[in-house]
């Protein structure tokens, strides 16, 4: 494995996170009868960069 495919890991990691909790916020919203909000995004990308990131990390460091 060289740094490439480290870079295009950590790219994976961060961008597909945000895709999918601005998404998941959105259809939140939508259902709760709430107004889209900027700090729950940031909620849910922790979430989703936790869930992905850190298998992630643990997969390469064996």
């Amino acid at each position: 494995m060289n740094y490439t495919d480290i870079i295009l890991i950590a790219v994976a990691c961060m961008s597909i996170p945000l895709i999918c909790a601005i998404f998941f916020d959105a259809f939140y919203a939508e259902k709760k009868s709430k107004s889209f909000s900027l700090k729950r995004v940031s909620i849910w990308y922790a979430l989703f960069f936790a869930v992905s990131f850190i298998p992630s990390v643990l997969f390469l460091a064996q």
